[in-house]
């Protein structure tokens, strides 16, 4: 590689975050990074990093141009001055990457345009986002630093660097993430990656399919901050908090500190028993389940191979518990048609589920389904001012039938808040 690490290089991370009321004014992802970054042995030797977050609307014509994000970033940082400059791709922001790669240079960034997020992949981000320096698929903790060391690259470079999850530091414990008294929300994760597959779901660690626990040392740790400062409300963001052993450690030292937070969970049914049940019920928890279908022949095609059974036990589980749960469905799955999706919302309707939740099928970057799209005839379209393209269409079911889809998940909502105001 044509590589010299020399000076102490200045560094840019940008993100675009879309506002929610209740969050650290610094993103949770943003400061899992800026943490890494600032506790690295050569932080302040070989490389300084700061962080700009860009608002994003939900209204993509509402949100700024790469000229006015350009502006922004060289008001407040001096384009000029920048070594290496990072930029979160997502869904909701990818269109504006390569415009904003091209004004940047336009405005005099002479320094290495570092890419990463959930839509930078090995095997297509060349291909997304030929103005990158160097990419970052997978977690960044590791490579991402690295890359900010870095002089000018001659050639393209991808980092996929192997990072010790075990060892991570907190952005909470190290202050990279402020929390507020009686902050209203936090996120948190105990581990990263998923024991699951799914077709559609970006949370798996593609480059080694495992899942890395953290210390329980630095979660103990986090969960007295929370208590210490009053948090109102966790969103734990493991992609499925499991039963086991691990999950029962964290929940016991929860109730033993007498933590008030609400702490939200997003869990299988398969997972439910008795004693995990009974922990949830000892705090204050909401748990969120992605059912996405009852109907087993589609749940095989997605890769999710649901338990029918046992999520009926379950539902009856938590029912008698009186825990707070929800369950979302997805529609415009392959295979699935119009009759089957309204199945499976009678599915927990008939169960006494009453806060259900559907949403539309993306294909996200990366992704099985995004790869398979063409056996099941899958078409996108703009179904909102989001610009964010959705599945509209496929073999099993037309654009009408999709239409009919969406109006029954706009019902389902619609009852749960009049329910909500009675």
């Amino acid at each position: 590689m044509d590589l010299v690490m020399s000076k102490n290089k200045k560094c840019l991370l940008v993100t675009f975050d879309y506002t929610q009321k209740g969050k650290s004014a610094t993103s949770f992802a943003a400061g899992v990074l800026l943490s890494e970054c600032r506790q690295h042995k050569d932080y302040c030797k070989k490389f300084t990093a700061e962080h700009l977050s860009i608002d994003m609307n939900k209204n993509k014509a509402l949100n700024l141009s790469a000229g006015e994000v350009t502006n922004i970033i060289n008001e407040q940082h001096k384009l000029e001055e920048i070594d290496g400059l990072a930029l979160g791709c997502y869904v909701w922001n990818t269109e504006l990457i390569e415009p904003l790669i091209t004004q940047l240079k336009d405005k005099g960034f002479k320094g290495n345009i570092i890419l990463g997020g959930y839509q930078v992949h090995e095997s297509s981000c060349e291909a997304l986002y030929p103005g990158g320096d160097i990419y970052l698929p997978s977690y960044a903790e590791a490579s991402l630093p690295e890359a900010f060391m870095q002089d000018k690259l001659i050639r393209k470079l991808i980092l996929n660097n192997k990072f010790e999850f075990a060892s991570r530091h907190s952005p909470y414990l190290n202050g990279s993430i402020e929390l507020d008294e009686y902050q209203p929300m936090a996120h948190w994760e105990t581990q990263r990656g998923c024991y699951y597959a799914c077709s559609f779901c970006a949370h798996r660690d593609v480059a080694g399919n495992k899942v890395h626990d953290f210390s329980m040392e630095t979660i103990k740790k986090e969960l007295d901050l929370f208590k210490e400062k009053n948090v109102q409300r966790i969103n734990v963001l493991d992609p499925i908090f499991r039963k086991g052993r691990r999950s029962y450690e964290i929940l016991e030292y929860a109730i033993g500190i007498g933590l008030e937070a609400e702490l939200v969970f997003q869990v299988r049914f398969e997972d439910i028993n008795e004693r995990l049940l009974a922990l949830f019920s000892k705090l204050n928890t909401h748990l969120e389940f992605g059912l996405q279908t009852a109907i087993r022949s589609e749940s095989i095609v997605i890769n999710r191979r649901n338990n029918i059974e046992k999520v009926s036990s379950a539902i009856s589980m938590l029912q008698d518990k009186n825990i707070s749960f929800e369950v979302s469905l997805i529609y415009g799955l392959p295979t699935q048609t119009l009759e089957s999706f309204s199945e499976s919302v009678d599915f927990l309707k008939r169960r006494g589920v009453s806060d259900v939740k559907a949403f539309p099928l993306m294909l996200l970057e990366g992704t099985q389904l995004a790869a398979d799209k063409e056996v099941f005839g899958i078409k996108e379209g703009h179904i909102d001012d989001s610009g964010i393209p959705h599945v509209i269409e496929s073999d099993s079911f037309t654009k009408d039938e999709w239409k009919a889809m969406r109006d029954l998940a706009m019902k389902l909502t619609s009852l749960e808040e009049s329910a909500c105001l009675s």
